[in-house]
């Protein structure tokens, strides 16, 4: 198994830059897995990425988001970083796909799908202030 240092790679606050992230990922997994558990982490890594740009900025921004990623012995860990609203998913009552279907609410499948793949962490950084939202799979 290849254990690398962290890879630390920057983006626009731009929808256009999410084909350039999946294909970064996916490079970054190489042959470390599965293409079935490729596929899930890269579906985490957009819906978060999307997540950012759209919800976490409210007007055109010229800042960076950051993606961080390492691998570990027993895991792979994601790392994104924006100066974005300050949003904390771990504390947002995740219904049950059930429940969002039924609501038609607009919105939630996505992290209601990212908890159920990924251990999620969140840290609100203080200098510069930052959200820091962390996703990490088991090896």
């Amino acid at each position: 198994m290849d254990f690398s240092p962290e890879k630390i790679l920057y983006y626009s606050v731009d929808l256009d830059e999410l084909s350039r992230i999946r294909g970064e990922v996916r490079e970054f997994l190489g042959e470390d897995c599965s293409d079935i558990v490729k596929g899930r982490i890269v579906f985490c890594l957009d819906e978060a990425m999307t997540n950012v740009i759209e919800h976490g900025f409210t007007e055109p921004d010229s800042s960076k988001i950051e993606l961080r990623m390492k691998k570990n012995k027993g895991s792979w860990k994601f790392s994104i970083l924006d100066q974005g609203v300050p949003f904390d998913p771990t504390k947002e009552k995740s219904e049950t796909w059930k429940e969002l279907y039924e609501s038609g609410a607009d919105g939630g499948f996505g992290l209601r799908s990212i908890k159920k793949i990924m251990v999620v962490r969140y840290q609100r950084l203080k200098n510069p202030p930052r959200n820091k939202l962390t996703l990490i799979h088991t090896r």
